[in-house]
């Protein structure tokens, strides 16, 4: 499904689109659609659950998006993370350990997803990001 909208660019936005599509032999209107697909990544193909969670996100306020983006996986899970991934480069993973490993690759996937759907939304508000440097400084302790 697609829908149409009528909007009015500032030059900043129109002419760079503008001189890509000149340069591209594109038309214009699908440099445009291009470039907001990749300011706003779909979530088609990802569990209906991760959906729901990462949808819920755009009701937060920028505060609570700039505290999800800042969260980080447990030290303690993350050690544990660290270890398996070590165990599994040399082969002696138990079935118990792989079990494991997959659930806490899944959940730091599922924290990773969070922290990026929250700076989509947050620089998408008009909120300029952190650096990586400035991230650092900002989520230590």
């Amino acid at each position: 499904m697609s829908r149409t909208v009528t909007l009015e660019l500032p030059d900043t936005i129109y002419l760079p689109a503008q001189r890509t599509a000149e340069a591209t032999r594109r038309p214009l209107t699908e440099v445009i659609v291009d470039a907001l697909k990749a300011s706003l990544p779909p979530l088609e193909g990802l569990p209906p659950a991760l959906v729901t969670e990462l949808v819920s996100l755009e009701e937060l306020d920028n505060d609570a998006l700039w505290q999800v983006m800042l969260s980080q996986v447990p030290e303690d899970r993350q050690r544990r993370l660290n270890r398996l991934l070590r165990k599994n480069k040399t082969g002696k993973l138990t079935e118990t350990d792989r079990t494991e490993l997959a659930a806490l690759q899944n959940d730091a996937d599922r924290i990773m997803l969070r922290k990026a759907r929250a700076a989509v939304l947050l620089r998408f508000r008009g909120r300029r990001l952190p650096t990586l440097v400035e991230l650092r400084k900002i989520a230590q302790p």
